[in-house]
């Protein structure tokens, strides 16, 4: 009976709608109250570091920026490195935060070719 009732109740949890929902721009910029900024900069810091592990898993010659190994990028670099990015290209502000990141990631740290 536990056991019917556990698989239950993780089978109605694991049904239930994901409410994930992708930032953009004018969002990031303009968060409508104060607590989205908070949420917001988590959500960049989550692209963030996806960007850079799909990064150091790709062949050197691959990757389309590189970040000196002993480098820490914190979310107050990336969100300049993003917002120096979106302003120089005049990005709309409908666009998914990710893309003006990488832009920016591969204008600040660009590989050497040799």
């Amino acid at each position: 009976m536990l056991r019917c009732l556990l698989s239950a109740a993780l089978l109605t949890l694991a049904s239930g709608a994901a409410s994930a929902q992708t930032v953009r721009l004018d969002q990031y910029q303009h968060p409508s109250e104060p607590k989205f900024k908070v949420f917001n900069q988590l959500y960049l810091k989550g692209v963030v570091d996806g960007v850079i592990a799909y990064s150091v898993g790709q062949d050197v010659k691959d990757r389309s920026f590189c970040i000196p190994p002993k480098t820490a990028m914190t979310v107050e670099q990336a969100e300049e490195i993003m917002l120096r990015y979106a302003e120089k290209k005049q990005l709309p502000g409908t666009i998914p935060i990710a893309v003006p990141l990488l832009g920016g990631l591969k204008d600040a740290f660009p590989c050497t070719r040799e």
